[in-house]
Protein backbone atom coordinates (compact mmCIF):
# COMPACT_ATOMS: atom_id res chain seq x y z
CA UNK A 1 0.00 0.00 0.00
CA UNK A 2 1.24 3.16 -0.88
CA UNK A 3 2.37 5.86 1.66
CA UNK A 4 -0.34 8.26 1.97
CA UNK A 5 -2.62 6.31 -0.43
CA UNK A 6 -6.60 7.32 -0.32
CA UNK A 7 -8.54 5.01 1.39
CA UNK A 8 -11.68 6.49 1.55
CA UNK A 9 -13.25 9.40 -0.46
CA UNK A 10 -16.23 11.14 -0.28
CA UNK A 11 -16.93 13.78 -3.40
CA UNK A 12 -19.76 16.08 -2.59
CA UNK A 13 -22.19 13.33 -0.90
CA UNK A 14 -25.47 14.99 -0.22
CA UNK A 15 -28.56 13.45 1.45
CA UNK A 16 -31.90 15.40 1.86
CA UNK A 17 -35.06 14.77 3.14
CA UNK A 18 -37.53 16.95 1.40
CA UNK A 19 -36.59 20.69 1.78
CA UNK A 20 -34.02 19.58 4.79
CA UNK A 21 -30.45 18.80 4.09
CA UNK A 22 -29.35 16.34 6.21
CA UNK A 23 -25.69 16.42 4.66
CA UNK A 24 -24.34 19.18 2.34
CA UNK A 25 -21.79 18.21 -0.43
CA UNK A 26 -19.64 16.35 2.36
CA UNK A 27 -15.97 16.38 0.39
CA UNK A 28 -13.64 14.36 2.52
CA UNK A 29 -10.25 12.21 2.06
CA UNK A 30 -9.12 9.54 4.32
CA UNK A 31 -5.77 8.09 3.46
CA UNK A 32 -3.33 5.12 4.75
CA UNK A 33 -2.49 5.69 8.68
CA UNK A 34 -5.00 8.42 8.82
CA UNK A 35 -7.58 8.37 11.89
CA UNK A 36 -10.23 11.75 10.90
CA UNK A 37 -12.31 12.68 13.25
CA UNK A 38 -16.00 14.28 12.80
CA UNK A 39 -17.23 16.58 15.67
CA UNK A 40 -20.11 17.79 15.91
CA UNK A 41 -23.31 17.78 18.26
CA UNK A 42 -26.67 15.58 18.12
CA UNK A 43 -28.30 16.21 14.50
CA UNK A 44 -25.75 17.75 13.15
CA UNK A 45 -25.27 15.53 10.24
CA UNK A 46 -22.19 12.80 11.55
CA UNK A 47 -24.66 9.67 11.24
CA UNK A 48 -25.92 10.43 8.13
CA UNK A 49 -22.39 10.67 6.70
CA UNK A 50 -21.25 7.10 8.47
CA UNK A 51 -24.19 5.64 7.14
CA UNK A 52 -23.77 6.75 3.46
CA UNK A 53 -20.34 6.05 3.71
CA UNK A 54 -20.76 2.66 4.72
CA UNK A 55 -23.65 2.10 2.00
CA UNK A 56 -26.66 2.20 4.42
CA UNK A 57 -28.16 4.82 2.76
CA UNK A 58 -28.26 5.97 -0.92
CA UNK A 59 -27.35 9.72 -1.32
CA UNK A 60 -29.13 12.57 -2.80
CA UNK A 61 -26.04 13.40 -4.86
CA UNK A 62 -22.67 12.96 -4.98
CA UNK A 63 -20.52 9.76 -4.33
CA UNK A 64 -18.02 7.74 -1.54
CA UNK A 65 -15.09 5.51 -2.39
CA UNK A 66 -13.83 2.73 -0.42
CA UNK A 67 -10.20 1.45 -1.91
CA UNK A 68 -11.58 3.32 -5.03
CA UNK A 69 -14.70 1.56 -5.11
CA UNK A 70 -18.05 3.00 -5.17
CA UNK A 71 -20.05 1.78 -2.03
CA UNK A 72 -23.29 2.40 -3.73
CA UNK A 73 -22.83 0.97 -7.66
CA UNK A 74 -22.79 -2.46 -8.25
CA UNK A 75 -20.39 -4.36 -9.04
CA UNK A 76 -17.80 -1.98 -7.56
CA UNK A 77 -20.00 -2.07 -4.26
CA UNK A 78 -18.83 -5.49 -3.30
CA UNK A 79 -15.21 -4.50 -3.31
CA UNK A 80 -15.89 -1.54 -1.28
CA UNK A 81 -18.13 -3.93 0.96
CA UNK A 82 -14.88 -6.18 1.23
CA UNK A 83 -12.66 -3.23 2.30
CA UNK A 84 -15.13 -1.45 4.68
CA UNK A 85 -16.23 -2.19 8.54
CA UNK A 86 -18.36 -0.65 10.09
CA UNK A 87 -19.46 0.03 13.89
CA UNK A 88 -22.68 1.86 14.21
CA UNK A 89 -24.30 4.27 16.85
CA UNK A 90 -27.12 1.59 18.02
CA UNK A 91 -25.62 -1.84 17.61
CA UNK A 92 -27.20 -4.28 14.96
CA UNK A 93 -27.29 -7.29 16.06
CA UNK A 94 -29.91 -10.29 15.96
CA UNK A 95 -31.76 -11.25 18.74
CA UNK A 96 -31.38 -15.41 17.99
CA UNK A 97 -27.71 -15.38 17.90
CA UNK A 98 -25.29 -15.30 20.70
CA UNK A 99 -22.01 -13.02 21.07
CA UNK A 100 -19.90 -15.83 19.42
CA UNK A 101 -22.40 -16.96 16.83
CA UNK A 102 -22.63 -12.98 16.09
CA UNK A 103 -18.40 -13.65 15.65
CA UNK A 104 -19.04 -16.99 13.49
CA UNK A 105 -21.89 -15.15 11.49
CA UNK A 106 -19.84 -11.96 10.10
CA UNK A 107 -16.11 -13.87 9.66
CA UNK A 108 -17.94 -16.11 7.55
CA UNK A 109 -19.75 -14.15 5.21
CA UNK A 110 -15.88 -12.52 4.80
CA UNK A 111 -14.22 -15.56 3.96
CA UNK A 112 -12.38 -15.92 7.21
CA UNK A 113 -11.26 -19.74 7.82
CA UNK A 114 -12.25 -22.02 10.77
CA UNK A 115 -8.64 -21.93 11.93
CA UNK A 116 -8.14 -18.24 11.62
CA UNK A 117 -11.50 -17.74 13.29
CA UNK A 118 -10.66 -19.41 16.33
CA UNK A 119 -8.26 -17.26 16.97
CA UNK A 120 -9.33 -14.32 15.83
CA UNK A 121 -12.81 -14.88 18.46
CA UNK A 122 -10.56 -16.11 21.75
CA UNK A 123 -8.77 -12.81 21.32
CA UNK A 124 -11.19 -10.56 20.98
CA UNK A 125 -13.35 -11.69 23.29
CA UNK A 126 -10.82 -11.70 25.57
CA UNK A 127 -9.41 -8.42 24.86
CA UNK A 128 -12.97 -6.95 24.86
CA UNK A 129 -13.79 -8.96 28.26
CA UNK A 130 -16.64 -10.74 26.98
CA UNK A 131 -15.64 -14.44 27.14
CA UNK A 132 -18.32 -14.64 30.12
CA UNK A 133 -20.62 -13.34 27.33
CA UNK A 134 -19.69 -15.14 24.13
CA UNK A 135 -22.94 -17.62 25.07
CA UNK A 136 -25.29 -14.31 25.89
CA UNK A 137 -28.07 -13.55 23.35
CA UNK A 138 -28.64 -9.93 22.97
CA UNK A 139 -31.34 -9.56 25.35
CA UNK A 140 -28.89 -10.53 27.75
CA UNK A 141 -26.43 -8.08 27.44
CA UNK A 142 -26.30 -4.31 28.94
CA UNK A 143 -25.64 -1.66 26.63
CA UNK A 144 -21.81 -1.37 26.91
CA UNK A 145 -21.15 -5.17 26.23
CA UNK A 146 -23.85 -4.62 22.95
CA UNK A 147 -21.56 -2.34 21.69
CA UNK A 148 -18.40 -4.43 22.55
CA UNK A 149 -20.32 -7.33 20.51
CA UNK A 150 -20.38 -4.68 17.38
CA UNK A 151 -16.84 -3.68 18.13
CA UNK A 152 -15.33 -7.42 18.00
CA UNK A 153 -17.87 -8.14 14.69
CA UNK A 154 -15.65 -5.05 13.03
CA UNK A 155 -12.08 -6.53 13.68
CA UNK A 156 -12.68 -10.17 13.17
CA UNK A 157 -13.00 -9.64 9.31
CA UNK A 158 -10.73 -8.07 7.14
CA UNK A 159 -10.95 -4.69 6.63
CA UNK A 160 -8.87 -1.28 5.27
CA UNK A 161 -11.46 1.31 6.39
CA UNK A 162 -12.79 1.31 9.83
CA UNK A 163 -15.38 3.56 10.27
CA UNK A 164 -17.21 4.21 13.49
CA UNK A 165 -20.05 6.13 14.81
CA UNK A 166 -20.11 6.98 18.70
CA UNK A 167 -18.44 4.41 19.43
CA UNK A 168 -17.31 4.77 23.48
CA UNK A 169 -21.11 5.68 23.83
CA UNK A 170 -21.98 2.74 26.93
CA UNK A 171 -18.15 1.64 26.91
CA UNK A 172 -16.59 1.38 30.99
CA UNK A 173 -13.58 3.36 31.05
CA UNK A 174 -11.61 0.36 30.67
CA UNK A 175 -12.98 -0.21 27.53
CA UNK A 176 -12.74 2.96 26.22
CA UNK A 177 -9.05 2.85 26.87
CA UNK A 178 -8.80 -0.94 24.92
CA UNK A 179 -10.30 0.53 21.86
CA UNK A 180 -8.24 4.08 22.03
CA UNK A 181 -5.34 1.14 21.61
CA UNK A 182 -7.42 -0.40 18.49
CA UNK A 183 -7.54 2.63 16.70
CA UNK A 184 -4.13 3.39 17.06
CA UNK A 185 -2.86 -0.13 15.97
CA UNK A 186 -5.34 0.67 12.85
CA UNK A 187 -2.93 3.56 12.06
CA UNK A 188 0.28 2.07 12.56
CA UNK A 189 -0.94 -0.81 10.31
CA UNK A 190 -1.68 1.42 7.85
CA UNK A 191 -5.40 1.02 7.51
CA UNK A 192 -7.67 4.38 7.62
CA UNK A 193 -10.30 4.94 10.12
CA UNK A 194 -13.02 8.07 10.35
CA UNK A 195 -14.36 8.26 13.52
CA UNK A 196 -17.71 10.03 14.48
CA UNK A 197 -17.99 11.58 18.00
CA UNK A 198 -19.02 14.40 20.08
CA UNK A 199 -16.15 13.70 22.97
CA UNK A 200 -13.10 15.95 22.36
CA UNK A 201 -10.97 14.09 24.96
CA UNK A 202 -11.30 10.86 23.12
CA UNK A 203 -10.89 12.47 19.67
CA UNK A 204 -7.74 14.21 20.78
CA UNK A 205 -6.01 11.16 21.90
CA UNK A 206 -6.46 9.23 18.52
CA UNK A 207 -6.74 11.99 15.49
CA UNK A 208 -4.36 12.60 13.07
CA UNK A 209 -6.80 15.59 11.64
CA UNK A 210 -10.08 16.83 13.67
CA UNK A 211 -13.25 17.96 11.57
CA UNK A 212 -16.09 20.22 12.73
CA UNK A 213 -19.54 19.64 11.30
CA UNK A 214 -22.87 21.55 11.76
CA UNK A 215 -26.20 21.49 10.51
CA UNK A 216 -24.65 18.86 7.74
CA UNK A 217 -21.44 20.96 6.74
CA UNK A 218 -17.94 21.10 7.45
CA UNK A 219 -17.55 24.24 9.12
CA UNK A 220 -13.43 24.61 10.17
CA UNK A 221 -10.85 21.78 11.52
Amino acid sequence: MARGEVLLETMKLTRRYGPVVALDALDLKVRAGECVVMMGPNGSGKTTAAELISGLLEPSDGRAEICGHSIHQEPAAVAARRDLAYVPDTPYLYDDLTVSDHLRLVAAAHGVGDQDLNVRSEALLERLDLVDRAAFFPRQLSRGMRQKTAIACALIRPFQVLVVDEPIAGLDAASVNVFREVLLECRKARRAVLLMTHSDAFASTVATKMLQIQEGRLVGS
